[in-house]
């Protein structure tokens, strides 16, 4: 107990406390140079405390001194002696030898907003601004006939970011750097006033401040696609849905606090028919209609389509391939928790138990089959039998089913690219696509070897994925299941906080095709791409919702090799290009672009991560497939933009830019090459151990994607990682392990003569 009361082992307590705290508890984590300040700070802070006299100082060192001089704590002295010089040479290496961590990014998330705001060929006075609907009373039927009018407004065109939930957790959220802005959190438009929403609404992420760069934000320019009487009738919306008040200048009428409950479910006791019908109505109709068909008012941007509740048919069950319907589980836990890669998001954090299974009788009334009992509806789970083994055996036979049965729709590799020729539509009639087994970040409901069983066992009802339970044995489904699962090791997963994209250097000459075993030391990143929501001509839907991105250089060059999963090869006129066309829709080349700033601007601030801004103009490595009709090359050329507002400008010489790219099994690789150093003025300067922003985009040429008709990424890091120096970081190591050591044979010194003048006294 003497132990633990003693300021020593508190101290150190504390310390470890606070690293642990600092390290590893705060999110985002905190970069290294500041977790060494602030635990500088607190060494520091802890020491005047424990040394504030004489006396306390002396019973804090007293341990310490007796460890340095006592005869009889030898071995333990040695023991730290060791400790201290090793530990000494470890941390020194570790802060000497280059880490790659991206740029710390600090940014104001409400910066202050201007006085005065110039939109819609007005000025506005942003301090004594008012929502002019709220004249009406929040009460009356002509304000709920606003805030219906924003709903509509909203689900058209903010749900792809910020969510069906409002939380920021939109279908494209994971996209963007910052993320969407979470309205229902309670530090959000609790603490704003309107008029700040009304600003920041009305000049998106090109209209944010100085202190609110990097510049990253995704939000549009509203007043360039909505009217200002509609941005008010959102942000109506917004307080409305979430049951916050804005905040006023009266601080007498300011509350700022979070609603007790939902006005929906706090008088909902026995949730009866009418409490159900607004549950629905708030969180379910946008998409799913008034009606359960399926045509909400956010419906027709979606893909996947909104699930028509009035058809009774449903894609993820757990019941055999003769069971109509699915079981109550199976329809609970597609409301709880979401389907991954649509906009369907995880209800579970809002509505209760009782209250989903509540919304599952009013989609059985829709479909006209409530009422009935599972043994009505003759509802049997899918035999599972025995699962196997995992063996090299299973696996072979797992590949060789999947070559009879998949490989027509799922492609050679698993990508999705329909190899027989069909054109596959869903009972509606609408054109999908098979899944990409490779991707497991998009699969739905299907997370192990035991959902793809039941999925290849039942097949998915309203599309062409049919039930294998009656002509494959449940040998082979569970062979093909497990096979699946190995086909996740086809692609990189998706980078998960980190944002560095390290080009390896290399001696001897680079890799021009993408298939050179030299990329083999390059690693691989991964990121999410969006289509195009933020500014016309829009794009709310694409095929290709990834990108991979490998780098290499040497003395002279650079390489970069970008792969996107791409299910249909859109080269005009080429026979694959004919089987995978769709109606109505005059196809254009596939292109890719990786785009990075004209010039570094020494700080954290980027350019607009949309082709740039006027006073950071970017370029643009654009390479685009052949074409047969018209006849065609492949493209390479370097554009110089200056803002999603100004045509983009090709180069009249972009010889310093090479690409070449190739399709195989529903993937395009594309390697571009430039010197490091050019002569062009409009070009970067690449150096070793310098972070240079980068995205990327692509063109869907099947969707007829063309200009700002595209899918993108946030800005990222390239840093061109440095020769490691040995020698130095070693050196320097060995230097710190060394001076330590004398450093504790002299302090033992001292201690030791202490303790013999005591002995003396």
């Amino acid at each position: 107990m003497r132990l633990f009361k003693h300021p020593l082992f508190l101290s150190i307590l504390i310390l470890v406390g606070l690293y642990v705290l600092f390290a590893h508890i705060l999110n985002p984590p905190l970069p290294k140079s500041l977790l060494i300040q602030y635990m500088t700070i607190c060494a520091v802070a802890i020491l005047l405390v424990v040394t504030f006299d004489d006396k306390s100082a002396a019973r804090f060192f007293a341990p310490i001194v007796a460890l340095l001089g006592a005869p009889r704590l030898k071995f333990w002295r040695f023991l730290s002696f060791v400790g201290v010089v090793v530990g000494t040479g470890y941390l020194t290496y570790g802060f000497v030898k280059p880490v790659i961590t991206s740029p710390l990014e600090l940014r104001t998330v409400h910066p202050a907003p201007p006085s005065t705001l110039r939109v819609y060929g007005n000025s506005y006075n942003l301090l004594t601004l008012q929502n002019p609907y709220r004249e009406l009373g929040d009460t009356s039927d002509e304000y709920a006939e606003i805030v219906a009018q924003g709903a509509e407004l909203y689900y058209k065109n903010c749900i792809f970011c910020h969510g069906d939930m409002l939380d920021g957790t939109g279908h494209f959220a994971d996209t963007f750097t910052p993320r969407p802005i979470n309205f229902q959190d309670v530090g959000m438009i609790a603490q704003l006033q309107e008029s700040f929403l009304f600003w920041r609404i009305t000049t998106g992420g090109p209209g944010l401040p100085r202190e609110g760069t990097p510049w990253a934000s995704a939000m549009p320019v509203w007043s360039e696609i909505l009217t200002e009487d509609e941005v008010w009738k959102i942000i109506s919306f917004l307080y409305d849905y979430t049951g916050y008040e804005p905040r006023s200048w009266e601080l007498e009428e300011t509350t700022g606090e979070a609603p007790v409950a939902d006005e929906q479910t706090a008088a909902i006791d026995a949730l009866d028919a009418d409490a159900v019908d607004a549950i629905y109505m708030k969180r379910c109709a946008q998409c799913h209609g008034e009606d359960g068909d399926g045509l909400g008012v956010a419906a027709e941007f979606m893909y996947p389509a909104p699930r028509d509740f009035t058809l009774g048919l449903f894609k993820y069950k757990t019941t055999d391939a003769d069971s109509e319907f699915p079981s109550d589980a199976d329809l609970h836990a597609t409301i709880k928790n979401g389907l991954t890669g649509t906009a369907m998001p995880a209800w579970g954090d809002i509505l209760s138990d009782a209250e989903i299974d509540a919304l599952i009788e009013k989609i059985k009334e829709f479909g006209y089959w409530d009422g009935e009992s599972p043994e009505d509806l003759g509802l049997n789970p899918i035999e599972l039998g025995r699962p196997p083994a995992v063996t090299p055996e299973l696996l072979a036979r797992g590949r060789e089913q999947f070559v009879k049965a998949c490989v027509q729709c799922h492609g050679e590799e698993g990508r999705g690219n329909i190899t027989s020729g069909k054109r596959l539509a869903d009972d509606s009639e609408t054109r999908i696509w098979p899944r990409n087994l490779t991707q497991p970040e998009t699969w739905r409901v299907t997370m192990d070897a035991e959902d793809v069983f039941q999925r290849l066992s039942t097949g998915i009802p309203g599309t062409p994925m049919p039930e294998h339970a009656t002509t494959m044995a449940i040998e082979d489904r569970w062979a093909i299941a497990n096979y699946v699962m190995t086909l996740r090791e086809n692609s990189v997963p998706l980078s998960e906080g980190e944002s560095v994209i390290k080009a390896v250097r290399i001696n001897g000459d680079l890799p021009m095709g993408y298939d050179d075993p030299l990329w083999d030391q390059a690693p691989a990143m991964t990121f999410n791409m969006a289509p195009n929501v933020i500014k016309e001509p829009r794009l709310f839907t694409s095929l290709n919702d990834m990108v991979t991105v490998r780098a290499l250089y040497n003395g002279d060059d650079i390489v970069i090799r970008v792969d996107v999963d791409d299910r249909t090869y859109s080269v005009p006129g080429a026979e694959l290009e004919r089987q995978y066309a769709l109606d109505d829709v005059t196809a254009t080349r596939d292109a890719i672009a990786v785009q990075i700033p004209a010039a570094l601007s020494g700080t954290n601030e980027k350019p607009y991560f949309r082709l740039g801004d006027s006073r950071n103009p970017v370029n643009l490595w654009y390479w685009a497939a052949p074409s047969v009709e018209p006849e065609l090359a492949e493209t390479a050329v370097i554009y110089d933009a200056t803002g999603a507002d100004n045509p983009m400008v090709a180069r009249a010489d972009s010889a310093d830019l090479s690409a070449h790219g190739e399709w195989n099994n529903g993937r395009w690789s594309v390697v571009y090459r430039r010197a490091l150093v050019t002569n062009a003025p409009e070009d970067l300067a690449f150096q070793e151990g310098v972070y240079t922003p980068i995205a990327f985009a692509n063109w869907d040429g099947l969707a007829g994607e063309e200009g700002l008709r595209q899918s993108f990424t946030a800005w990222y890091w390239l840093l061109l990682e440095p020769d490691e120096n040995p020698t130095r970081d070693w050196g320097f190591a060995i230097g710190a392990a060394l001076l330590a050591g004398l450093l504790f044979i002299v302090l033992a010194m001292l201690a030791r003569e202490r303790v013999k003048q005591q002995k003396n006294v």
